[in-house]
């Protein structure tokens, strides 16, 4: 009997655990290993865009980096685990706007597809242990921009919302302290009511650069199916905000750029996550981040979240990340 198809997704840290302190004989012979219990369990590697994106930015450090080796054959991992030899492209998930596009309307850009194969092919010249890519700087310059553009885009979104937030706290109870203020605004954004509101939001985004118009009753009957569909997406955005405001968190510090800028990666992991397909067995998240698996246990999601030695003894392979 052939195993249902599951989908595994490894974050940054995973792919650079798994490579970890093995020359590249180990990691050839490894890989392979992975890849045929994978094949075996019937599980497809997928790789997300800011993954690719976080690697390949460590190596602009170029050989005599702290990081470049270990991200270098972190990449060279990642490319040949997510590889497609029937498309002949580097499986790359989409990010939140094209999942809801395909889940809520069923349509895509005309573009998606051209756009997909360009990604994939600026990290196909990383498909080999035995050679070392020839980068130039046209790569690193697509590095560099896309990362920061993406990265400082979601912080940029989530500074406004709080900003704005404050504000129309302040215009609605003048007369609260700024401790009462905050745990009105906390609660508003724990609320069903705001979870709503930000499904709400999301499709009628999506619908208006799709041309897709549609009566304000149906948009609210589709952002409730997003929701009961895609707990994550609304439960994740939501303890973002709620962490900023409880701990007073500047989103622009050198700190945050550093430890927060990349909660984009769990944001957009979080909308391929649905509890139908993650409670047949569907979906697996390797990550040993403690925010976003504590999320998961939350919605009841924790079957579906390992770290890396968790998975490979999955995989029944067992000890290959620990330390020498």
């Amino acid at each position: 009997m052939i195993n249902q198809k599951t989908s595994v997704f490894f974050d940054t840290n995973s792919y650079r655990q798994i490579v970890r302190n093995k020359n590249k004989t180990e990691l050839s012979e490894f890989f392979n290993l992975v890849h045929l219990a994978e094949k075996e369990k019937n599980i497809e590697p997928i790789s997300t865009l800011t993954v690719n994106l976080e690697l390949s930015a460590n190596l602009v450090e170029e050989k005599d980096g702290i990081n470049f080796k270990n991200c270098l054959n972190s990449l060279q991992f990642l490319t040949q685990h997510c590889f497609d030899s029937e498309k002949e492209l580097i499986r790359i998930a989409s990010f939140p706007f094209f999942q809801i596009s395909a889940m809520m309307f069923g349509a895509l850009p005309m573009d998606f597809d051209k756009e997909s194969k360009r990604i994939s092919k600026h990290f196909e010249s990383f498909k080999s242990f035995d050679k070392q890519p020839n980068l130039s700087n046209k790569f690193y310059e697509f590095i560099k921009t896309t990362l920061t553009k993406y990265e400082q885009s979601f912080s940029n979104n989530l500074v406004g919302l709080v900003n704005a937030a404050n504000y129309g706290m302040e215009q609605i109870h003048p007369k609260k302290g700024k401790k009462t203020r905050k745990r009105i605004l906390i609660k508003y954004f724990k609320s069903d009511t705001y979870a709503h509101n930000l499904s709400l939001k999301s499709l009628k985004i999506v619908a208006e650069q799709l041309g897709i118009e549609l009566e304000e009753q149906e948009f609210q009957n589709r952002a409730r199916f997003l929701r009961q569909e895609l707990p994550m997406s609304s439960a994740f955005f939501q303890w973002i905000l709620c962490e900023i405001i409880t701990k007073n968190i500047d989103m622009n510090s050198k700190n945050s750029k550093a430890r927060r800028w990349n909660w984009l990666w769990d944001y957009q992991i979080s909308f391929l996550i649905s509890k139908n397909t993650i409670n047949d067995g569907k979906m697996i998240l390797v990550t040993s981040d403690k925010e976003i698996t504590e999320i998961l246990k939350e919605n009841g999601l924790e079957n579906n979240v390992m770290d890396i030695e968790q998975y490979l003894n999955f995989l029944n392979i067992n000890g290959s990340c620990q330390h020498r």
